[in-house]
């Protein structure tokens, strides 16, 4: 900051200036024509940077009125200053130091306008209790500004001050008692239009210029280094301010507003700053001008100030009680919750785990012990996939690798993990990616035991596509698979039982149930694991070969000498004849091969006929 091109040359500038009175360097008129050029010069770049700062596009329309307005009263304050020139230049003669009527009503304009705009600056909403803290405050600040204005007012320099005297003095008094209240304001409304460190400047030089007019009129002040500098001072720090705000903006620290209108601070050290204050302008007034009126307006105000303290820290007291009550609910509401929590996540019936992203288990529910056995304590610290089966580990890494790179991605998944009894359970389970979700950073699985619901959909799918008699497939199944197999090459065996309807007339539907389930076990003996063996209804059975129509005859010869052996079958030994038919070509005509060995199938069993005859 003091490497800036603007502040770094009006340090020098300032230091040069207040060198030049500190050293007694001239004349006493040339240190009041000194003076009052500095001044307007001063006050027409604060007009400039002001007015520079309020056309910063940031700013919101509050701030840009108060810079603005910082803007005329540096033009009011230059005219008053430059009226003060003039009225020196016109009067050469004159070495004492003194103010034009124009100078003091411009100046006191200039500060009524600042006052004014910023105590009309908007603040955050304020509840009930908080106006009545603010209003405390504010009271507690300004009774240490009235102990000073007292004192002021009543020392013994004023009694040759006159009326311009007084006039000056008590509009320095309400100088003061301004930047009370505005400290209050500013301090505690969670919205300003200014800056801390540009803030800083304009502080001081309210501070120098209220003591200035207070002390100035009295006699207390002689000579012309001391008012000049009471003049000049204010006048070069005024001008810091808005270079400064400007430099803040551009880093990023612009005005100040609360994000939380709602909250804000319950404390401030600004109340007791003002019984501090009130302390030492009693024991100024007692070391200065002994138990008189200033001392005994002193300590009246002293204690009013610390009557409102004490008024002050019992209603934070009683807030206090009050928010430790609500403290107190609060915690008995977070415990109910806690334990209800616990015990929903104990009795529920999914298991609840949290994931890291690389993919260790860091929490557990205790469903996790009911559904799959063992204890937290197995499972908590190991890899996610340790615990599934050897053969869903690949599988489960690869549908879990987006949601683990992906905050808030969500995939479902099933997966077997291993019981305590050594038995595999089927889990079903919901993976959402909460890394970015505070008091979790993990991945979340919600997951469900569907071992039983998993086996019924399997039993259902068997026997949607199996006979239930045989256990073989059925003729939906055995069509479906045709359809799979495209324009691959395959072959079809039709089997037609001989004389099944004579058993089943002559020894009962229980032996004919027997028989069929020979047929079938006879069947799948006679067939390879890639061919599939179907009941297509009634007493007639099926395969599917892929290897070829030769592969099919020999299926066909081996089945006709398996079934031509005798067998014990319903306590009788029975002999079942078959016809068999074989069609052999592309599996994407299923209607034609069916029928081309339904035909051979019909031929067999004529042949059948007439050897037996």
């Amino acid at each position: 900051m003091w490497r800036d091109r603007v502040l770094a040359p009006l340090a020098v500038i300032s230091a040069a200036v207040l060198g030049f009175f500190a050293l007694d360097l001239g004349t006493p008129r040339e240190k009041m024509l000194l003076c009052w050029v500095v001044a307007p010069l001063t006050d027409l770049a604060l007009f400039a940077l002001s007015r520079r700062v309020a056309r910063e596009p940031s700013l919101t329309g509050p701030s840009r009125r108060f810079w603005r307005a910082m803007g005329a009263a540096g033009l009011i304050f230059a005219a008053g200053d430059g009226a003060q020139l003039v009225y020196v230049l016109r009067h050469p003669h004159q070495d004492v130091f003194a103010f034009f009527p124009v100078q003091t009503t411009l100046g006191v304009l200039g500060v009524v306008l600042l006052c004014v705009t910023a105590l009309f600056h908007p603040s955050r909403m304020w509840s009930r209790g908080t106006r009545i803290r603010v209003l405390l405050d504010a009271a507690i600040v300004n009774t240490a500004v009235g102990a000073l204005i007292w004192c002021l007012l009543t020392r013994s320099g004023m009694t040759h001050a006159g009326p311009a005297g007084y006039l000056s003095a008590f509009f320095g008094c309400g100088v003061v008692l301004c930047g009370g209240f505005l400290a209050v304001k500013i301090g505690m409304s969670g919205s300003s239009p200014i800056v801390m460190p540009a803030a800083i400047p304009v502080v001081v030089a309210t501070g120098i210029q209220a003591v200035g007019n207070a002390l100035l009129p009295t006699d207390n002040i002689a000579g012309v280094i001391f008012p000049s500098l009471l003049v000049l001072g204010p006048c070069l720090l005024m001008v810091a301010s808005p270079r400064i705000q400007l430099l803040e903006m551009r880093a990023g620290r612009g005005e100040r507003v609360r994000r939380d209108p709602g909250t804000g601070r319950r404390y401030s050290s600004l109340p007791y700053l003002g019984t501090v204050l009130c302390a030492i302008i009693l024991v100024v007034a007692l070391l200065t001008q002994g138990l008189g009126l200033s001392a005994w307006g002193a300590l009246a105000g002293l204690l009013l100030n610390v009557a409102l303290v004490v008024v002050r820290q019992l209603l934070a007291l009683a807030e206090n009680n009050g928010l430790l009550d609500r403290l107190d609910e609060s915690l008995a509401e977070i415990r109910r919750r806690e334990r209800r929590q616990e015990a929903l996540l104990r009795h529920a019936s999914e298991i609840t785990a949290i994931v890291r992203t690389d993919g260790v288990v860091k929490y557990l529910n205790p469903a996790v012990e009911r559904i799959i056995g063992g204890s937290l304590h197995d499972y908590v610290g190991r890899h996610l996939l340790d615990l599934m089966h050897p053969g869903d580990a690949p599988r489960i890494e690869a549908e879990l690798a987006e949601v683990f790179a992906t905050p808030g991605a969500k995939r479902h998944i099933e997966m077997r993990v291993q019981h305590d009894d050594d038995s595999w359970r089927w889990l079903s389970a919901v993976a959402v990616n909460l890394v970015e979700e505070p008091g979790i950073g993990g991945i979340v699985i919600n997951a469900r035991d569907v071992t039983e619901e998993r086996e019924l959909r399997e039993r259902l799918r068997f026997q949607a596509g199996h006979d239930a008699l045989t256990g073989l497939a059925n003729r939906r199944l055995f069509t479906d698979r045709i359809g799979v197999a495209g324009t691959a090459e395959v072959a079809v065996l039709l089997v037609d039982l001989n004389g099944f309807k004579q058993i089943n007339d002559t020894y009962g539907h229980a032996t004919g149930d027997a028989v069929l389930r020979h047929v079938a076990e006879q069947l799948l003996a006679c067939t390879d694991a890639g061919d599939l063996a179907a009941r297509l209804g009634g007493d007639e059975f099926a395969v599917l070969v892929r290897a070829g129509a030769e592969e099919a005859e020999r299926i066909a010869e081996r089945l006709r000498a398996a079934l031509a052996v005798p067998a014990e079958i319903g306590g009788r030994r029975l002999t079942v004849g078959a016809s068999v038919g074989v069609a052999a070509g592309p599996a994407d005509q299923p209607d034609h091969l069916l029928h081309a060995a339904d035909l051979r199938m019909y031929a067999d069993k004529q042949r059948s006929r007439e050897l037996a005859r």
